[in-house]
């Protein structure tokens, strides 16, 4: 299910203003007509239904009008009671039990990392941590501290939007290697926390699955670069309270090894009361 996500919240008469980027995304990717019912995602999470006024596509603006109230606890009471505008209540949001997931990515080239951006957004993934390695080219490296990162909030907001997530993935600014313990305490602000990182070599003690038995509230991913982390870097983490966890596979490319351990922690979490190991 395909859904419009929204930076407003609609306005006193139940209307959102779309132009620009929006607009063109309803018009020429939605194929929406005035008359048409959009799945639009607010700002506050909630998930509602709009109807696409009449618009000329010269004005290039369109107003969506909701159908009853919409401001929020009023669009989400609507959406999961049923009543007339109210959209696929079961997504609205997340399910309490869904993986909270952090992805701490050592930045990629190009392409690589912007395929890593929109798989983690489309598998729900909670945040997205760009991270600046030692064997991180000169060029990526060079993002931090920078406003040169608009390329992958973009590439989030197609992938909430196509996908139709219910999870509101947010993306960090590029950060160094120090700043990752400061984020984790940040993020888990005292909820039950595990830390992995992925190695190519067979330096682990634990089975991801054996980790997990432990029920983490938020579990953190780090993913290292084409070449894999420095020896540095993978002390430090390990200092830092990560364990290592090495999959019995092929080797396996920077941009799979994410999307794999994504989905290896994602389906471990959700079916953890079929195999709940006594660890």
């Amino acid at each position: 299910m395909r859904q419009l996500v929204v930076e407003t919240m609609p306005d006193g008469d139940g209307r959102i203003t779309l132009e620009g980027r929006p607009f063109r995304y309803l018009v020429q990717v939605l194929r929406a007509a005035p008359g048409d019912s959009v799945d639009v995602r607010l700002p506050d999470g909630s998930l509602v239904s709009m109807t696409v006024l009449p618009f000329l596509p010269r004005d290039r603006v369109l107003f969506l009008q909701c159908a009853h109230s919409c401001t929020g606890s009023d669009a989400l009471s609507g959406a999961r009671e049923g009543v007339p505008g109210g959209s696929m209540g079961a997504l609205v949001r997340p399910d309490a039990a869904f993986p909270d997931i952090i992805l701490f990515q050592w930045i990629l080239k190009g392409p690589k990392m912007d395929q890593v951006v929109r798989q983690a957004t489309e598998t729900g993934v909670r945040l997205i941590v760009p991270v600046a390695g030692e064997r991180c080219m000169s060029r990526e490296a060079d993002l931090i501290g920078g406003g040169k990162t608009e390329r992958w909030e973009r590439i989030v907001r197609e992938a909430l939007q196509q996908s139709g997530s219910p999870v509101p993935t947010q993306l960090s600014s590029p950060v160094v290697l120090e700043d990752v313990p400061g984020i984790l305490e940040s993020h888990a602000s005292g909820r039950k926390l595990l830390a992995v990182m992925l190695s190519e070599a067979p330096l682990a003690r634990k089975t991801l699955h054996e980790y997990l038995g432990d029920a983490p509230q938020v579990t953190a991913l780090a993913v290292g670069p084409e070449g894999g982390m420095s020896a540095a870097e993978t002390r430090f983490l390990e200092q830092s309270g990560f364990v290592c966890v090495h999959f019995r596979t092929n080797v396996l490319r920077a941009e799979t090894a994410a999307l794999y351990g994504i989905a290896a922690a994602q389906s471990a979490l959700l079916e953890s009361e079929k195999w709940r190991l006594n660890v």
